[in-house]
């Protein structure tokens, strides 16, 4: 009976043992746990701080070029700013670099708002001899002239009447009278007038898909009507900035006639007069258009657009002015 009694002791003494480590295991890894929240935490905050700040800086190089000392400077801090803003403590590390002419690499770190530390101080870790943990994330955005994309309207502008951040001008119809007068010979040795084209819009939407790297094909209407859809989309687009091709040689006859592309332009449109309506068409001294002037009013704009319907072309093309920002990393 003692040696049951003695058997029966020293097994309650295992168990508890057990059950001991057991709960330090159990204690461990729910502290761990705890850490791990706060460090994905920290890491997501971290990826919008930087995904936020590569694209802002981004925005202000390529709307004024990030090549002096100066300007670096003012970029480091604009990146700063929004890596701040996106921790929920309110303050983080970033460092900013240039790895090419016209890209930008936001790299953020863990920063405690209240002891300037930089690293994420653990909870339950230092139990284990973890005190912090060093965290970053990273991202880089590049910008650019669009390369392809869909066109506001289905058009295609002239090269000689594109004068970037010039006065109010009219465009008209086919180089018809009442736009601006201007002509220029294409590569190809053609004499272009002024002007815009209509491009082919098979769906009737007055919008259409451009690529730079393809020829655009052009609408068969030669008259002074709007083709179908136009009206419509027009009379969105009043007081608005839109991207829209110029073109740099034509070819072909007819229906089977085709542009070159050359690129976007920012175009913002400040009035038309068509056949049935009209929009601050003799609002501008010296950019009328009635009667049989028939066109677009407006000027072509500096402009950068995170627009996701157009991509970034290749880095030789021409500059028109317009840039596209997008998160390469």
């Amino acid at each position: 009976m003692r040696r049951l009694t003695a058997r029966l002791s020293d097994e309650r003494g295992a168990v508890s043992i057990v059950v001991a480590v057991a709960m330090v295991v159990v204690l461990a890894c729910a502290a761990l746990a705890i850490d791990l929240a706060r460090l994905n935490l920290e890491r997501a905050e971290l990826q919008n701080g930087a995904d936020a700040a590569a694209l802002a800086v981004a925005q202000s190089c390529a709307a004024s070029p990030c090549t002096t000392t100066a300007r670096k400077s003012a970029a480091a801090l604009l990146a700063a700013a929004y890596a701040d803003a996106n921790a929920g403590d309110g303050a983080s590390g970033a460092v900013t670099t240039f790895p090419t002419a016209n890209s930008v690499r936001v790299t953020t770190s863990a920063e405690d708002g209240s002891t300037g530390a930089g690293s994420l101080a653990t909870v339950f870790a230092p139990v284990f001899g973890i005190d912090s943990l060093e965290v970053g994330q990273s991202a880089t955005s590049s910008w650019g002239s669009p390369g392809a994309g869909e066109a506001a309207l289905a058009l295609a502008f002239a090269p000689c009447v594109f004068r970037l951040d010039g006065a109010v001008q009219v465009i008209s119809m086919h180089g018809d009278s009442g736009g601006t007068a201007c002509q220029t010979t294409s590569p190809s040795g053609q004499l272009l007038p002024g002007g815009f084209g209509w491009l082919h819009d098979p769906v009737g939407t007055c919008r259409a898909k451009v690529d730079t790297k393809k020829p655009a094909p052009v609408s068969g209407s030669t008259g002074v009507s709007l083709p179908p859809g136009c009206s419509a989309q027009l009379s969105k687009l009043g007081g608005t900035t839109v991207l829209l091709p110029v073109y740099s040689d034509k070819g072909g006859t007819g229906s089977g006639g085709w542009y070159t592309i050359s690129g976007f332009a920012a175009f913002q449109v400040l009035g038309w007069n068509f056949p049935g309506m009209s929009w601050n068409n003799q609002t501008y001294p010296g950019a009328g258009c009635k009667g049989t002037c028939k066109g677009l009013i407006g000027k072509f704009v500096t402009f950068v657009s995170l627009d996701a319907a157009f991509t970034r072309g290749s880095p030789d093309l021409v500059d028109l002015g317009t840039s596209i920002i997008t998160l390469t990393d």
